[in-house]
C-alpha cells in the first residue's frame, strides 16, 4: 500500500548514512597522510566520480525496478547468466563487508572500555537483524534520523574546526601524481553504496520521481559533509598536527568527544549495514522467485519483508564473525576481500549503464571510470579473491555459451 512505501526523504535516509559510513571516520586522515595539501582536490575528484556513479545506478534503478536492483539491467544487456554472476559477486561482497562494518562499530565502542570489538559485533548483529525484519518504511525513518544526526555532528564539528583555524588552505608541497593517484584509489571506498539503491526500488512510491529526488538530496548532503570534514582534518593537521576525526569535534564536545565518536560510529555503521544487508536480502528473494535459489528463500512477511533472506544474511554474518574469532580474518582482510567483489559487481553495473544510457557524457566518463575500476581490482585484490572471482566468471561464461549452443 502507498503508505507503506518510502518517499524521497526516507530513501535518502537509506543512502546518506551508508555512503558516508565508516569511510568518513577513517578516510580523511589517511588521505591527508598520503596526498598532503592536495588531499582536498582528491576529495573533489571523488565527489565528481560519485555524481557519475549515482546517475548511472539511479537511471538503472528507474528503468529496471524490482528487488533484483542493478542486476536486472545487467540481465537486459548481457543475459540471465551475467545477472546471476553479478548477483553472487554482490552477495559475497556484502557478506564480508557487512561483517566488517559491524567490527568497525565494535572497535569504536570498545574504546570506551570493558568489552572487545568482536563481542560488540556479536551483540549488534541480532539488533540490526531485528530492525531489518521491521517494515521497510520504518527502517527508512530510523536510518534517516541516524544519518541526519551523524551528518550534522560531523558537519558542525568540521565547520567549527575551520572557524577555529581560519588560515586559508595553501598548497605548500609539490604535486606528486603517484601519491595523488593512490589517494584516489583509497577514496574509492567512499563511493560504494549507490549500486544497492535499485534493490529498494520496489519499496518506494513513484520510483522515477522518488529515486531522482533522493539521489539529489543524498549527493548534496554527502558532498557537504565530505568536503567540510576533509578540509577540517587538513587545516587541523597543518595547525595542530592532529589527524583524527575526534580532534575536529573536540571544540564542540570536549571530553565527551570519544563517546560522541562511538555513537557516530554506531549510527553510520548501522545505516551501512541496513542498506547492504537489506538490499541483499531482497536480492536473495528475487533470485529465489526466479528459481536460481531454492524457493523457500523467497518467503516474505505480510509487510513484504524478505524474512528468510534476512535470516540467511544473519547466518552468513555469524559464520564470518566466527571466522574472525578463529583468527582466519581480521578487519583489514575482511574489507579487502569485500572490496574486490563489490568492485567487480559495480564494474559490471557501470558497463551495463554505459550501454543503456543515451548520454555521451555518461558513456565517456563511465568508460574512464570502468578502466579505473579494473586497475583497482587487479592491483589491489588478494590472490584468493581474484581466484574466486575468476572461477565464478568462468562457470557463468560456460553456462552462457552452453545455453547459446543449445538454442542454435
Amino acid at each position: 500500500m502507498k503508505q507503506n512505501k518510502m518517499g524521497p526523504v526516507a530513501l535518502s535516509g537509506l543512502i546518506i548514512g551508508p555512503i558516508l559510513g565508516s569511510g568518513i571516520l577513517i578516510l580523511p586522515p589517511i588521505v591527508y597522510g598520503i596526498a598532503k595539501e592536495w588531499a582536498i582536490l582528491a576529495w573533489l575528484a571523488i565527489i565528481l566520480i560519485s555524481f557519475v556513479v549515482a546517475f548511472i545506478f539511479g537511471y538503472i534503478s528507474i528503468q529496471f525496478p524490482g528487488d533484483g536492483g542493478a542486476t536486472n539491467a545487467v540481465e537486459h544487456v548481457f543475459g540471465p547468466y551475467a545477472k546471476r554472476l553479478a548477483a553472487f559477486y554482490l552477495i559475497i561482497g556484502v557478506t564480508f563487508g557487512a561483517s566488517a562494518v559491524l567490527l568497525t562499530a565494535g572497535e569504536y565502542i570498545a574504546k570506551l572500555g570493558g568489552v572487545s570489538p568482536l563481542t560488540v559485533s556479536f551483540i549488534l548483529l541480532p539488533i540490526c537483524i531485528a530492525l531489518l525484519l521491521a517494515r521497510v518504511h520504518f527502517l527508512g525513518k530510523v536510518a534517516f534520523v541516524m544519518s541526519i544526526v551523524a551528518a550534522a555532528v560531523l558537519f558542525l564539528g568540521g565547520a567549527k574546526s575551520l572557524l577555529d583555524h581560519p588560515e586559508p588552505l595553501v598548497m605548500t608541497s609539490s604535486f606528486d601524481p603517484s601519491a595523488f593517484g593512490y589517494a584516489l584509489l583509497i577514496l574509492f571506498w567512499a563511493i560504494f553504496g549507490w549500486e544497492i539503491i535499485g534493490n529498494y526500488s520496489g519499496d518506494v512510491r513513484e520510483p522515477k520521481k522518488t529515486i531522482r529526488r533522493a539521489i539529489w538530496i543524498s549527493i548534496a548532503a554527502i558532498s557537504a559533509v565530505d568536503l567540510v570534514v576533509a578540509a577540517a582534518i587538513q587545516r587541523t593537521a597543518v595547525s595542530d598536527g592532529e589527524l583524527t576525526i575526534t580532534s575536529i569535534i573536540h571544540s564542540l564536545f570536549g571530553g565527551m568527544s570519544p563517546l560522541i565518536m562511538a555513537a557516530l560510529a554506531l549510527f553510520l555503521c548501522g545505516s551501512t549495514y541496513f542498506l547492504y544487508a537489506g538490499g541483499i536480502a531482497r536480492l536473495v528473494a528475487s533470485l529465489a522467485a526466479e528459481k536460481v535459489l531454492p524457493a523457500f528463500l523467497g518467503k516474505r512477511s505480510r509487510h513484504n519483508v524478505p524474512v528468510v533472506g534476512v535470516l540467511v544474511i544473519f547466518v552468513l554474518n555469524v559464520a564470518v564473525l566466527l571466522a574472525v574469532r578463529a583468527g582466519l580474518f581480521d578487519l583489514e582482510a575482511l574489507v579487502a576481500f569485500a572490496n574486490s567483489f563489490l568492485t567487480i559487481n559495480a564494474l559490471i553495473g557501470i558497463v551495463a549503464g554505459i550501454v543503456l544510457i543515451p548520454s555521451k557524457f555518461i558513456k565517456i566518463s563511465g568508460s574512464m571510470l570502468a578502466l579505473f575500476f579494473v586497475g583497482m581490482l587487479f592491483f589491489h585484490s588478494s590472490p584468493m579473491s581474484l581466484t574466486l572471482i575468476g572461477i565464478l566468471a568462468v562457470y557463468y561464461l560456460y553456462r552462457h555459451f552452453s545455453s547459446r549452443v543449445r538454442l542454435t
